[in-house]
């Protein structure tokens, strides 16, 4: 239970963290009058990030590593508490039950 609820933590900040520097990498990317740099970010996220590090911005690169990796942590500890007990699935109402035997 305590990787569910690590795992929930840290896929909500790295989801908010990479939302945040999307974001950021569309507005400098119109800013510095690179329009396809923009399109393609809003497109597919994985540019912003290209985007960050071809233009020189590094830290803001960085950053957004750190956040991707935060989601993919959280991300994997969620599994891992899901696949030691499969009924915190079935109690958030992730699975279908079954329909009573008549």
């Amino acid at each position: 239970m305590t990787n569910l609820i690590i795992g929930g933590a840290l896929v909500g900040i790295g989801l908010i963290g990479i939302l945040v520097f999307w974001i950021i990498a569309i507005v400098k990317a119109f800013q510095a009058k690179e329009t396809v740099w923009g399109v393609l970010t809003i497109l597919f996220g994985i540019v912003g990030l290209i985007f960050f590090f071809v233009k020189g911005f590094t830290k803001l690169g960085i950053w957004n590593v750190v956040f991707v990796l935060l989601y993919l942590v959280g991300a994997g500890l969620i599994g891992l508490a899901i696949s030691n007990d499969p009924t915190l699935l079935e109690n958030m109402g992730g699975l279908p039950q079954a329909p009573p035997a008549q």
